[in-house]
């Protein structure tokens, strides 16, 4: 029953912006593994996006795709001023919640991806609005392998095995980063940690900030990593409130002295 009604959400979003080839894009693409033959821009709820032909970047641009996570931030953003998404793919996430007044900053290290976030502020106006960056988040500074699905494009992975990754992407703690970022102690910050099974070492390399900054609340995929290893590591840092945001994805915020 979930899936019918993921699958309505999506046909529904697609119907009223009279999408048909990403409604038959879906259906080629939920039988075959395959996509529309040509790269396409799409008008959708969230904004206008640049899909790669043989891909599922229709999918991402869906204001019903991964509903569960997108419901939590909406129903939450009023009580934030800042968003980072790690792993933000083609920018959806922060192409959405900019519309809603946060500062946006995004982190993508798959060279293809980070271009089509590049494309997709473009074309909504957004160059310059949000802040990117064109790294991974983790532990240390390093340059790591990927494995990149050409379909599935937001599922690349750090690889353990050289011989398995097919590009190179830059990893960078998060930490590193903040005299860059401008972010104030007082912001409240929503932070997206959606990267395939890093998300601990992201933590680790974000333990300054963690310590440092009292108003934050993460939204976790714990798909690939498991809930123990994340919530023991951001205890490990602070003390956190934990809860459930959907199937895959659980909150932890921090708790305020």
């Amino acid at each position: 029953m979930k899936k019918v009604k993921t699958y309505l959400r999506y046909f529904w979003e697609y119907l009223k912006h009279g999408d048909l080839v990403s409604i038959l894009s879906s259906a080629k693409y939920l039988l075959f593994h395959t996509s529309h033959g040509n790269d396409r821009i799409i008008k959708t709820t969230i904004g206008t996006f640049y899909c790669r032909k043989n891909t599922n970047d229709f999918q991402f641009a869906n204001f019903g795709y991964e509903w569960g996570v997108k419901k939590f931030l909406l129903d939450h953003c009023k009580e934030y001023s800042v968003f980072i998404d790690g792993g933000a793919c083609v920018g959806d996430y922060s192409i959405l919640l900019s519309r809603y007044g946060l500062h946006c900053i995004a982190f993508e290290p798959i060279e293809s991806n980070f271009k089509v976030m590049e494309k997709n502020l473009e074309l909504n106006q957004m160059t310059g609005k949000i802040s990117i960056f064109h790294c991974g988040l983790g532990e240390k500074h390093s340059k790591a392998g990927f494995v990149f699905n050409p379909v599935n494009t937001g599922a690349s992975f750090k690889s353990t095995d050289p011989d398995k990754s097919n590009c190179v992407g830059e990893i960078m703690t998060f930490d590193s980063l903040l005299p860059e970022l401008n972010l104030n102690k007082n912001d409240h910050i929503l932070f997206k940690l959606d990267i395939e099974g890093m998300e601990t070492e992201a933590i680790r390399g974000a333990a300054e900030f963690i310590r440092n900054y009292p108003f934050i609340t993460f939204v976790l995929e714990d798909k690939h990593t498991g809930q123990d290893p994340i919530q023991q590591a951001l205890s490990e840092i602070a003390p956190f409130d934990f809860g459930i945001v959907d199937d895959f994805n659980i909150f932890a915020k921090k708790q305020i002295p």
